[in-house]
């Protein structure tokens, strides 16, 4: 195997690429030239890289993202979402009380940095008196927005570290409390996230809209549009009977003027969401045993060097 002397990109006798990929790639030794090559082998079913005997397989470092945007080259399935929703909420928290402080600087840090990134205080240097002002007074025109939490969250969290220092408990915990809720409010108010929640708030109301939007008639769209709380209050049991009988829906709930498909397509997607909040249920349940079973460990541990310690004082007395 030798590899490229000089620095150019792709090799003067094969014309492969002599410098890894910033895409998934193979590489291996070129027959031809001698030297590693970086390529890409589409499957013969066109879904993935096929890699043969002696070729190395690379994924890029920095290459798989998880986000909530859809363009991510990461695709989340259910389990995924949920664990990327815990980081955003649990990473880097303090795992000692001691390890506190050190996590209220990096809060004060996550403020500023939303402060000074925000089109909002574009020109503005937050670091002058002045300027520092003026920002306020910006920020506090709107108390819903992103800003306001972030100026927020620093705030309480500077209050709760002097509390803490003064050693008042009372005032420690509620301005926590505080800072709690409006880092919560930074996380779920972050553009990409608040509009990942739009769209679950939206994909609840496209088969309604869209079925309206198809409708002929104006009666047909307001009966689409009762459809939702009609649905919403009857029982799995009643639900799953309209659907499997084979028979009209419509009569039997009342609903006229509406063509039986569009019932029976909306009455179909309603049953499925019972299936899908047990899922979350059952994925809940799953959740809180792995917590506990965790806790337990961790209690039989804490016994067994209390134990062990006992046993070891016990020899020496």
């Amino acid at each position: 195997m030798t590899t490229s002397s000089s620095n150019e990109p792709f090799c003067s006798k094969c014309g492969s690429s002599l410098v890894p990929l910033d895409v998934p790639h193979l590489s291996a030794e070129c027959n031809k030239c001698n030297k590693t090559i970086h390529f890409v082998r589409i499957a013969a079913n066109k879904d993935g890289i096929e890699v043969q005997k002696g070729e190395r397989f690379t994924i890029p470092k920095g290459f798989i993202q998880l986000s909530l945007d859809p363009a991510s080259n990461g695709k989340l399935f259910r389990p995924g979402l949920s664990f990327l929703l815990k980081q955003f909420f649990l990473a880097n928290y303090p795992k000692t009380a001691k390890d506190f402080t050190l996590f209220t600087d990096s809060l004060i840090e996550e403020a500023d940095l939303i402060l000074k990134n925000s089109k909002l205080l574009e020109g503005l240097d937050l670091d002058e008196e002045a300027d520092g002002k003026t920002a306020i007074d910006k920020i506090k025109e709107d108390e819903w927005s992103r800003e306001f939490y972030a100026m927020c969250m620093g705030a309480y969290t500077q209050q709760t570290k002097e509390e803490i220092e003064n050693d008042n408990a009372t005032n420690a915990a509620w301005s926590g409390y505080m800072l709690g809720i409006f880092r919560g409010l930074t996380i779920v108010t972050e553009p990409q996230f608040e509009q990942t929640l739009w769209r679950g708030y939206l994909s609840n109301q496209v088969v309604y809209d869209a079925a309206a939007a198809a409708s002929k008639t104006p009666a047909e769209a307001e009966a689409i549009k009762k459809l939702e709380p009609l649905f919403r209050n009857l029982d799995e049991a009643t639900l799953h009977t309209l659907v499997e009988s084979n028979l009209p829906i419509g009569p039997r709930i009342g609903v006229k003027n509406l063509p039986e498909e569009i019932i029976c397509a909306l009455a179909k997607w309603h049953l499925s969401s019972f299936q899908r909040e047990r899922e979350q249920v059952e994925k809940n349940k799953i959740d809180r045993r792995a917590n506990t079973e965790l806790r337990i460990k961790w209690l039989a541990l804490g016994v067994s060097l209390i134990v062990g310690i006992i046993a070891v004082v016990r020899i020496f007395l």
